[in-house]
């Protein structure tokens, strides 16, 4: 699982919250607001670095291809098992699939699989 911010935007005259920019234009036409939506808990933030550490989640950078990558990815505990995520590099031993599978669902409990 990629951890992925949403962004939102809001209606400056009413608040009202939408999923594209477009509605929120169309809403009363006055000017928006960009929003970023915590992946966790749902809270809205200005900042989209104020949503991805909103709950206090821990991040991980791949040292084969730089991205970060939060606790609740699957690619957190690959890095911490195998050394890089699975998005660079989706290959691993059977061994490597299982505890990174088990590691991650100890810790988020939540069931995901490397491979469909």
């Amino acid at each position: 699982m990629d951890l992925k911010i949403r962004a939102l935007y809001q209606c400056g005259a009413c608040r009202e919250i939408h999923d594209d920019e477009d509605g929120a234009l169309e809403c009363c036409q006055p000017e928006i607001t960009e929003l970023f939506e915590c992946p966790i808990c749902k809270k809205h933030h200005e900042d989209e670095d104020d949503a991805l550490t909103c709950c206090g989640v821990d991040a991980i950078k791949c040292p084969s291809c730089y991205r970060d990558y939060a606790s609740i990815s699957l690619s957190f505990q690959a890095i911490k098992i195998a050394g890089h995520c699975i998005t660079c590099n989706p290959m691993f031993t059977i061994d490597q699939q299982i505890a990174i599978q088990d590691q991650h669902y100890q810790e988020t409990g939540k069931r995901e699989h490397l491979h469909d």
